[in-house]
C-alpha cells in the first residue's frame, strides 16, 4: 500500500508540531522564568475568556 503525498506531509505537519511542543514543554518545566511567562500568559488567558461570559 502506497502512502501519498498529502497524508505523508500531515504526518510531517503534526510530527513537527508535536515535537516542538514537547521542546516547549520541556523548557518551560526547566526554566522558573519561563513558568512565570506562561503562568502569566495563561491567567490572562483565561480572565479573558471569563470576561466574556
Amino acid at each position: 500500500m502506497r502512502v501519498g503525498f498529502r497524508s505523508s506531509a500531515v504526518a510531517f505537519g503534526l510530527m513537527t508540531g508535536i515535537v516542538t511542543l514537547a521542546a516547549m514543554g520541556i523548557f518551560v518545566l526547566m526554566d522558573p522564568r519561563a513558568q512565570a511567562f506562561w503562568a502569566a500568559r495563561i491567567g490572562e488567558a483565561v480572565a479573558f475568556l471569563r470576561s466574556l461570559f
